[in-house]
This record gives structure tokens, C-alpha cells and sequence, in this order.
């Protein structure tokens, strides 16, 4: 008995660290406020989320982070996207992809009245089934043009969020056949809406990057919810060398995608 309830209490405190850890995002304190930027301006940053909602709270979510994405497209200039999406397997697991032209503007974004009233929720409701995994990450080899206006809003798009760990001792290679898929999807594929990535980073007072830890968001277009996009993007010979790349053993840890449906009214 005694030793249950030592266990039971371990885990409690080991999920109450990884809770406040990954819950400082959603739940800003006074402390935000009072972050120090180390640079200015700061480079375009993106945050992709993972989050398991409980079954019973699945509606009341929905409304409440379609509410806070709706006000944040339409009142936050320096917001250029702001995308949500259904896993493609599990209808309660959902992704978040969002980029701001800087840290700071993401900073103002956690100071908004919509930003607000959804963590209200988020504090009431607790509609989590456990506590969501958020990846926050520098944009590469993206345009001017990309970083400095709203991405557009597609209806029956396919989504994908990737996290890939190369081996610092392939670090180059890495970048060099993720360059070229990149520059392959954005300019052959007629069905791809989008290729966007970067390295983790740290922001202060939010979020401790790891070195040679990348994220990803991509959508695709076309028949079966955009799904016909991304298989044609699977059969490119971009994505042919770096299926040879990902052959010659250059992760750390397994590559980690998700699959997901946009959701657009």
C-alpha cells in the first residue's frame, strides 16, 4: 500500500512538471510580460501544437480555439497564420500550425483579449486529455514576400506537422536535401500549398530550443481532402533523395509525422 501510493505520488509530480513546462504557452503569467528580447528585430517564428481533447469536450474546444483563431486572422496584423486541423485516424487529437512575422508580435498575440478568453477555457474546462506538445521554431529559406503578408486560408487542404532529429554529424547533408525538397515542392508542385520549416528555438521565459531538432508544416491540395497533393509530393525525385537520405541512418531519435484535415468553415 505504502509503495503505491509512492508511486501514485511520483507520477502526480512528474506530471504536474511537465504540465507547468508545457503550459506556460497556453497559460501566460505576468511574467510574460516581462520577457527580454535578445535581438530586434527577431527572425519570423512558427509554433506547431498537439493537443487530445477529451470526447466530452470536443464541441465547447472546437468553438473556443475557432473563435480565438477567427480574431487573431482578423485583428492581428502581425499574425500570418493561423492554421487548425483534425488528425486523420483520431477525431479528437488536433494541430495547430501558427507563424508571426517575430517573437514579439507572437508575444503580443499571448496579451490579446481572444487569447485571453481562450485560456479562460482552457483554465475552466481543462479539455485536455493530457498536456499538449508545442514546438516553437525560426522560419527558413522563406521568402520576403512569405514573411511579410497572411498566408492564404484553403479549404479541404491535408496537413502534415513533422519533428525530425538529425545527427549533428549529418547536420549539412540534412540541410542540404531538405533545401532541395523544399525548393522542389514550392516550385514544381501545382498541388502543393505549402513547405514551411526551421530549427528549434529558445525563446526567453517561454521555451528552451534543442540544437538539431527541426519542425515542419506542409499542405496539399486536391482530391480526398488534399490528400492527392502530398502523394503526388511523395513521388517527386525531391522526395525520392530524401527518402535515400533518410536510408543511411541520420536520426538521433525516429522521425515523428502527423497527419491531419484542415478545418475551414
Amino acid at each position: 500500500g505504502n509503495r503505491a501510493t509512492q508511486l501514485n505520488t511520483m507520477m502526480a509530480a512528474s506530471i504536474a512538471v511537465v504540465l507547468l513546462l508545457t503550459l506556460q504557452l497556453l497559460h501566460p503569467t505576468t511574467s510574460f510580460s516581462t520577457i527580454t528580447m535578445t535581438s530586434s528585430p527577431s527572425p519570423p517564428l512558427a509554433l506547431n501544437l498537439k493537443c487530445k481533447v477529451k470526447p466530452t469536450h470536443r464541441t465547447k474546444f472546437l468553438t473556443a480555439i475557432q473563435a480565438n483563431q477567427q480574431s487573431t486572422r482578423l485583428n492581428e496584423p502581425n499574425n500570418l497564420q493561423f492554421v487548425i486541423g483534425q488528425d486523420t485516424e483520431e477525431e479528437n487529437t488536433f494541430y495547430f500550425h501558427e507563424e508571426f512575422v517575430n517573437c514579439e508580435a507572437f508575444q503580443e498575440h499571448m496579451q490579446t483579449e481572444h487569447f485571453k478568453v481562450y485560456n479562460a477555457f482552457v483554465d475552466d474546462e481543462e479539455p485536455f486529455e493530457e498536456p499538449p506538445v508545442i514546438c516553437l521554431y525560426n522560419l527558413r529559406e522563406e521568402s520576403d514576400d512569405v514573411v511579410t503578408k497572411k498566408r492564404g486560408v484553403y479549404k479541404e487542404s491535408f496537413g502534415l506537422n513533422v519533428n525530425l532529429y538529425p545527427k549533428a554529424s549529418v547536420r549539412d547533408d540534412f540541410l542540404k536535401v531538405i533545401s532541395d525538397n523544399k525548393q522542389g515542392t514550392d516550385t514544381v508542385e501545382e498541388l502543393a500549398l505549402q513547405y514551411t520549416y526551421g530549427e528549434s528555438t529558445t525563446i526567453d521565459g517561454i521555451s528552451e530550443g534543442s540544437a538539431n531538432t527541426f519542425h515542419f508544416h506542409e499542405q496539399y491540395k486536391g482530391k480526398d481532402h488534399g490528400k492527392e497533393g502530398f502523394d503526388v509530393h511523395a513521388s517527386m525525385p525531391h522526395f525520392a533523395a530524401w527518402e535515400e537520405f533518410v536510408q543511411t541512418d541520420p536520426f538521433e531519435k525516429d522521425p515523428e509525422v502527423f497527419f491531419f484535415k484542415i478545418i475551414e468553415d
